[in-house]
């Protein structure tokens, strides 16, 4: 249990390349449509909600957390199209702090106009990375530890399935790596089992800020980190 929620809030090293497919995008709509056809909009980029985010990341506990709520719920809403996020995630050096987590049905219900909780700013340093190593995400206190979960991962499009295999215990310098199971590119997993791996939907990914929602309906919000945050957390020794 603790590694599954660990895992999906923030989930020997892994050698196996994760297979990287972009979803074939679909054809952009002609403002201009001939006789008796109609036009087909853009999905509208809410930029007042994205800044919300921003400064959100930027400076957590600056802003109210019904207003990142609200946010959350606009970018969602907005269905963007998923333009370069598969680049954006995975950029060299980029490690994805989380700053925000809502659970699913709070989400819901603000997305309905019904009462509900804001969620919050997640207490505890959480960081994850994608790269050619594969996913690995985890808690971090600073040099006293480590406790993170690595393993394969797949983007499509707005879509990232990934798998755990391997939790790495930190204590001080230490660094021990626990096999949780063989590890299966997802590539060779058969229809069934893929399906039941844990995935992120995301709502929007920029250089800067991650907007996506999980297996289990919560929504979070990440922030690029710094160097300085990366530093003091203890993600820097661990993320190299």
């Amino acid at each position: 249990m603790l590694a599954t929620r660990s895992a999906r809030l923030t989930a020997t090293p892994s050698r196996a390349t994760p297979a990287l497919r972009r979803a074939p995008l679909a054809p952009r709509a002609s403002a201009a449509t001939s006789a008796g056809g109609s036009a087909t909009a853009a999905p509208v980029v809410p930029e007042a909600a994205l800044d919300t985010l921003r400064r959100a990341a930027a400076r957590p506990g600056s802003v109210r957390p019904s207003d990142v709520l609200s946010a959350l719920v606009a970018v969602e809403k907005a269905k963007l199209k998923p333009d370069g996020w598969d680049a954006a995630l995975t950029a060299p050096g980029t490690r994805w702090r989380l700053i925000f987590t809502v659970p699913g049905k709070d989400i819901t219900a603000a997305a309905k106009g019904q009462k509900g909780g804001t969620g919050g700013y997640f207490p505890l340093a959480a960081c994850q990375k994608f790269d050619e190593t594969g996913f690995e995400n985890g808690v971090f206190l600073g040099p006293v530890g480590h406790l993170t979960f690595k393993g394969p991962f797949q983007m499509d499009a707005r879509l990232t399935h990934f798998d755990v295999d391997t939790m790495y215990l930190g204590l001080g310098p230490w660094r021990l790596p626990l096999k949780l199971k063989k590890q299966v590119p997802l590539q060779e997993l058969d229809r069934k089992a893929f399906k039941a791996l844990p995935f992120f939907v995301y709502a929007y990914v920029g250089p800067d800020i991650v907007v996506a929602r999980g297996r289990s309906g919560g929504v979070a919000l990440w922030g690029r980190a710094d160097s300085d945050w990366l530093a003091s957390s203890g993600a820097m020794q661990v993320y190299k």
